[in-house]
């Protein structure tokens, strides 16, 4: 009988490695979410949408941004950016989704 060598399946990562990278992914993306509601206000508030032929805001985040959520995704980081940007440092760090944002918009706005 011929002998084959399979190769070692590699081990998975133990806990402190996965927990570190995942905590490492979703900070990252928290980071880019902000980033993105930076440009998108930049979008929005200087029209530069209309430089890619679209009459609105709107219609620019459902024809260029339909698969990130369009413009309902882009409303709730907006409006969530907005919140938070008045929040004071100590509870900035407390929102983590859109969601928690919610109740507080009409604070915000009055």
């Amino acid at each position: 009988m011929l002998a084959v060598n399979h190769p070692e399946p590699p081990s998975a990562p133990n806990y402190a490695v996965l927990n570190t990278s995942i905590q490492e992914t979703l900070c990252a993306i928290d980071r880019f979410e902000w980033q993105a509601s930076d440009d998108l206000r930049v979008m929005r508030d200087n029209h530069r949408y209309k430089d890619g032929g679209h009459k609105s805001f709107e219609d620019y985040c459902e024809k260029e941004l339909t698969k990130y959520g369009g413009y309902r995704r882009v409303r709730d980081l907006l409006a969530t950016k907005k919140v938070v940007d008045t929040l004071p440092d100590q509870l900035k760090d407390k929102i983590t989704k859109p969601s928690q944002t919610r109740p507080l918009l009409r604070l915000v706005e009055d």
